[in-house]
């Protein structure tokens, strides 16, 4: 979630770079990688988090072959002393030119539990874009991103449309959210990869309102 196209592994065969390129260490099929940065605000869904303070954030991902990999990601938000861990099992793939992934989140708030909730998804890519589900097994919801990405001068450019579907239509609506934008490039220094991003969520029908501008994020993320 670091603005959060964090679609998983979807956002990574659309290579959107937004989460950051890691430099794995082998041992046989395992491959392990972590990074970790600082943000002007978490943002999720098109929704500023923790107050829209300045957020750290940062994984580590453990793949254990071509298709099964496990990610453990966190972020901290703002005032409260609290931090949200997000727990993801996945199960990527291709058959022919289509890729597939498969997954369970687990999200978990320390000094907030009565946030805490878990997540199924289900995606699908070709080429540069990729469509993903989500269900929520606490509420019931269903959210749908429409993703695309891409590569230009060196910079990883990447867009996300967010359909939402609620449970209680009284609610919400059924209707497109949000629209972010982002746009980061990888800087090599050693073994470590520095990526500097930004990123813009517009938001649309329900959520636009005085109380969810639409959201600016600047990052400064390191891969090793």
């Amino acid at each position: 979630m670091t603005m959060k196209l964090k679609n998983y592994a979807m956002a990574l065969m659309v290579g959107t770079g937004l989460m950051g390129v890691n430099a794995p260490a082998q041992a046989s099929d395992l491959e392990i990688g972590a990074d970790m940065g600082v943000y002007s605000q978490y943002v999720w869904r098109g929704q500023a988090q923790g107050g829209g303070q300045s957020s750290v954030q940062g994984d580590f991902v453990t793949s254990f072959n071509d298709n099964l990999s496990a990610n453990v990601w966190y972020a901290t938000l703002g005032s409260g002393n609290t931090t949200e861990f997000d727990y993801t099992v996945d199960y990527s793939g291709e058959m022919d030119d289509i890729g597939y992934s498969l997954g369970v989140i687990a999200y978990r708030f320390h000094n907030n539990s009565t946030a805490n909730t878990e997540e199924v998804y289900a995606g699908v890519s070709y080429d540069v874009a990729s469509a993903t589900l989500y269900y929520d097994n606490n509420s019931k919801n269903i959210w749908v991103d429409f993703s695309a990405g891409t590569e230009l001068q060196g910079y990883a450019i990447d867009g996300t449309l967010s359909y939402n579907m609620p449970k209680d239509t009284t609610a919400a609506k059924r209707e497109f959210v949000n629209l972010s934008v982002g746009i980061s490039k990888d800087i090599e220094i050693g073994d470590t990869v520095m990526s500097p991003s930004f990123g813009y969520n517009y938001h649309m029908g329900a959520l636009k309102s005085a109380a969810t501008p639409d959201a600016l994020v600047f990052g400064l993320n390191f891969a090793y």
